[in-house]
């Protein structure tokens, strides 16, 4: 499960409109992301391993297109499953900084099940 934590394939199978990523070697990735709007641009998101220590933790960092992300992940065997403690801190700029707030909050958990069930899958 550790693994699946950092790797940028379940990361991007898990992010909303993303239609590609490029690994650029083992802890940076960037994933090409198009919005939903006629004429926008593709944006790019710039990930990076801060931290790896297997198998029980790991930091990300992903930054672009307005946003900055840290991510860290928590394991720790609890009997046959395995726990996971995720926090993930969000600063906005420019116009996302507009979405900030309380509903921003079912945003952050809506991708967090992304990112989970993304997870699943590649563990079934």
């Amino acid at each position: 499960m550790f693994a699946l934590l950092t790797d940028p394939a379940v990361i991007a199978s898990a992010m909303p409109l993303v239609h590609g990523y490029r690994v650029v070697d083992a802890t940076h990735w960037n994933a090409s992301v198009k919005p939903p709007f006629r004429f926008a641009p593709s944006l790019t998101i710039h990930f990076e391993v801060l931290e790896r220590r297997p198998p029980t933790h790991a930091a990300l960092h992903a930054h672009g297109a307005g946003a900055d992300v840290l991510s860290t992940f928590d394991l720790s065997a609890d009997g046959d499953t395995t726990t996971m403690r995720w926090q993930t801190h969000v600063q906005l700029q420019g116009m996302l900084s507009r979405f900030a707030g309380h509903g921003l909050d079912g945003v952050a958990r809506h991708q967090a099940e992304r990112t989970l069930d993304a997870i699943a899958s590649a563990l079934a």
